[in-house]
């Protein structure tokens, strides 16, 4: 019965939020279509394309306090998973990348578009985590915004790559798992397991820089140059060349996000005594 409600409340929240954002959509629409409609000072005739949302460097305060205190993590993450001859970055530039996909993942573009979810952001992510633990679901879970299936394909050292390979095998590990691949009965019971060490804020951290050791392998197999743009990509959508990265507009979008925050990113790296007004940018205004 728990396992029920829990998946029920995940359902109707997605689809209040899915409707919201429809219904803002198309009001905007009707608006810029409407018969003599005027186009206002700055905005684009109908025919144009239309800009997306603009992106504040927003972070909610939990996160920039939880985020201050993982900083040894990432910087430590960092030094166990950058390859300086595939990145071509220091540790503390791949450390960089880290932090600014974890302050990406803080929100998402539903937020953006309307502002007023934010106050339901922990509430969504709670949902998600218990459809995991409970239903078995594999959904993406924070704070590093990862799935159980892309969790275990980092246990299993699988590095998944364009066809006709698909798969290649590279010793990505992950400090601190315990995770005993051979010890579930089921694929339920696994992704739970993986779950709490996902959203065990430490151990997210060391599952992301693992994840983006295994896009600098990909990028090798593709022959991709890494910029922090690759690796971000690599995240978000599992994809790292310039032509993929350019063929999606989530992935866009995401990269347009993520560059909001690469002063905060940068600012928690490099400050020894990170406080919240020197490394959010006016982050936590208008959060909530």
């Amino acid at each position: 019965m728990y396992r029920r409600f829990v998946l029920l409340g995940l359902a109707a929240l997605l689809a209040s939020a899915l409707i919201f954002s429809q219904s803002h959509w198309r009001a905007d629409a009707a608006n810029a279509s409407r018969p003599g409609h005027t186009p206002a000072i700055g905005q684009r005739p109908t025919g144009d394309r239309v800009p997306g949302p603009a992106v504040e460097p927003l972070v909610r305060p939990e996160v920039a306090s939880e985020l201050r205190k993982l900083r040894p993590a990432i910087l430590e993450a960092a030094r166990r998973h950058n390859r300086p001859e595939l990145s071509h970055m220091s540790d503390r530039e791949f450390a960089i990348v880290i932090a600014l996909i974890l302050y990406n993942e803080n929100f998402g573009w539903p937020e953006d578009r309307i502002p007023q979810l934010r106050a339901l952001t922990p509430l969504y992510e709670n949902l998600q985590i218990q459809a995991n633990d409970i239903g078995g679901a594999n959904l993406t879970v924070w704070p590093a915004k990862l799935r159980p299936s892309v969790a275990l394909e980092i246990l299993r050292h699988q590095v998944p790559v364009p066809a006709p390979t698909l798969v290649i095998t590279e010793p990505v590990q992950v400090a601190g798992s315990r995770v005993d691949l051979d010890a579930y009965a089921d694929q339920a019971a696994l992704y739970a397991a993986i779950t709490a060490e996902i959203t065990d804020p430490r151990l997210a951290v060391e599952y992301l820089a693992a994840n983006m050791e295994r896009g600098l392998y990909r990028a090798r197999f593709e022959g991709v140059p890494v910029t922090w743009r690759t690796l971000a990509a690599w995240h978000n959508q599992g994809i790292v060349s310039p032509e993929n990265i350019r063929d999606s507009p989530a992935v866009r979008y995401y990269l347009r996000r993520a560059s909001a925050y690469l002063a905060t990113a940068r600012a928690l790296i490099d400050s020894r005594d990170c406080q919240i007004e020197h490394c959010t940018k006016a982050a936590i205004r208008g959060a909530t």
